[in-house]
């Protein structure tokens, strides 16, 4: 892929998100709200289908295609758990895949596009990925499981930041019939951390909430972003309304 113009060029990092037809207004309003945060970096945009790409080209967002191209699933957010999904999901490995192999990288962040962003989180990770060279949000969904660290055994791929090298094969998609058992991406990497025997560490909760956590009283106090996880549809987008982190006008 055509990542070249993304690419930052003092710590060769890249970030990016995946969208489609029915993620466009999500990941439309996740670049609005990292316009609002004020970054110097641009958010590498790339469309699994025609339709979401020439969304973007229409409001000005610089975009690129995925090599793969899926059919236009339609306008809204494929559920989860439906084909739709799980072929997003099987796309979004083998990018994540090919872009941990690039050796113009020395860093990548992938995010989903129901993240609200609160101030740029660059900075942050650079610095954790000198120790630790893969980085999830943590999972668990239980406020009082004290988690943010290595021990960790729920790590979301909503939010994943490593160093090159780090990755460990965990993107690779080596086994069809593993991978058929249980299509989903968040599945088959956390599968993959343990049978590859991958060091890792998730980020601390209250600086990366996600999931449950979104409507604790001063939780975007300290964090950088918050992850509007485990909400089907739309309303992913109503909650992003009532909490004030949604910024477009649809």
């Amino acid at each position: 892929m055509n990542i070249d113009r993304f690419i930052i060029a003092d710590s060769k990092t890249l970030v990016w998100t995946l969208t489609s037809h029915g993620y466009q207004f999500l990941t439309h309003n996740l670049y609005k709200m990292l316009q609002k945060c004020g970054v110097k970096w641009k958010l590498c945009v790339v469309c699994a289908d025609d339709a979401s790409y020439q969304y973007m080209r229409r409001e000005g967002i610089s975009a690129i295609k995925s090599e793969v191209q899926l059919p236009d699933f339609g306008f809204d957010i494929s559920p989860f758990g439906s084909g739709n999904f799980q072929r997003l999901n099987l796309l979004k490995l083998r990018i994540l895949d090919s872009l941990a192999k690039d050796i113009r990288l020395q860093n990548c962040i992938y995010m989903d596009g129901d993240i609200a962003v609160y101030k740029d989180f660059i900075p942050d990770i650079l610095e954790r990925l000198k120790v630790d060279g893969l980085l999830f949000q943590c999972d668990e969904q239980k406020r009082d499981i004290l988690c943010g660290g290595h021990e960790c055994t729920n790590c979301c791929t909503g939010f994943i930041a490593w160093s090159h090298g780090s990755d460990g094969g965990i993107f690779a998609m080596n086994d069809r019939s593993e991978w058929l058992n249980k299509p989903e991406d968040q599945v088959w990497v956390n599968k993959k951390l343990v049978a590859n025997g991958v060091k890792y560490k998730t980020l601390d909760r209250n600086l990366y909430p996600n999931g449950t956590f979104v409507s604790q009283e001063g939780i975007r106090e300290d964090a950088y972003i918050l992850h509007y996880n485990y909400r089907v549809g739309k309303v992913k987008v109503a909650d992003m309304k009532i909490f004030g982190d949604w910024l477009l006008v649809v």
